[in-house]
């Protein structure tokens, strides 16, 4: 599974946005009637996209990562311990596709983008983003200056 491109896509007057073929296709084949929405835990305005078991292993590398084998049972055991996890389980949202591709845009995730004017979908290897067109135009713009900074800074014997 690997997202690749950017595409802009338009909301229609029902608020559905046609996932394109391309991305529709990098779905697991048994999981492609739906995939998960869910807003970048660090980025505002930006929205994440994965498989429902993209992001289900996802969620349970970050428990992982995070809190470790002890930390893991505390959560679970523990109402009022923080779960990473659990943080963005609890925004994300299931989406279903319909059989042209398009899904109905959750309204909260609409909101958070500005998407009148469409959304910028954007492959990021194993997930999908969906930003604002401005943003996301400024944001590329940054990470190319970043890209060029990290090229220079590679020697021959790394690259």
């Amino acid at each position: 599974m690997a997202f690749r491109s950017e595409i802009l896509i338009k909301l229609d007057k029902k608020g559905r946005v046609l996932l394109p073929a391309t991305f529709r296709d990098e779905l697991p084949t048994d999981d492609r009637g739906a995939f998960v929405l869910y807003h970048s835990p660090n980025v505002p305005g930006v929205v994440n996209g994965n498989s429902r078991s993209g992001f289900d292993g996802m969620l349970e590398r970050l428990r992982i990562e995070a809190l470790g084998a002890k930390g893991a049972l505390k959560v679970a055991l523990d109402d009022e311990a923080f779960d990473p996890a659990g943080y963005l389980s609890a925004g994300a949202r299931t989406v279903a596709l319909e059989p042209d591709g398009r899904f109905t845009m959750p309204a909260e995730f609409a909101q958070a983008l500005e998407a009148d004017d469409g959304v910028m979908l954007v492959g990021k290897g194993d997930k999908f983003q969906l930003w604002n067109p401005k943003r996301w135009q400024a944001r590329r713009d940054a990470d190319r200056e970043k890209m060029a900074a990290f090229v220079r800074g590679l020697t021959a014997g790394e690259a």
